[in-house]
């Protein structure tokens, strides 16, 4: 019986944990079959921001950032000098886009929605750096 107790204020505590901002989700490594590889840090010259850099299969490299902003996030693209606004629940205008960073456990999906047709920037699971 009090292993029963346990387990449920132990279930109760995870369901409880507040839900993690889209840096906890981002910050490592991560590989995707199609899109190569995904680092996100930290800017050494922006407290709060972090550096994603993608570099594909070509080595081809790509930049991102995700960047704080009053109580949102932005997703920002240096190849094309443009940032979206991160979506945070189901709610909100897709208007000039919306960042999409869909992260459980060791599956990351970044997707950029209604700034024309939908666009997958990354897909992938969680590795270690090296």
């Amino acid at each position: 019986m009090r292993a029963l107790i346990a387990c449920l204020v132990l279930a109760g505590c995870v369901t409880n944990a507040p839900p993690r901002t889209p840096p906890e989700r981002l910050a490592g490594c991560w590989s995707g079959a199609v899109d190569g590889i995904m680092r996100w840090s930290p800017d050494p010259a922006r407290a709060g921001v972090l550096q994603g850099v993608l570099t594909s299969l070509t080595h081809q490299r790509e930049q991102y950032s995700l960047e704080p902003q009053a109580d949102a996030w932005r997703l920002c693209s240096a190849v094309d000098n443009h940032c979206w606004g991160v979506a945070q629940g189901m709610s909100g205008s897709l208007e000039g886009g919306r960042a999409f960073i869909d992260a459980e456990g060791d599956e990351l999906r970044i997707t950029i929605a209604g700034d024309g047709p939908q666009r997958v920037i990354f897909q992938g699971h969680r590795r270690n750096c090296a």
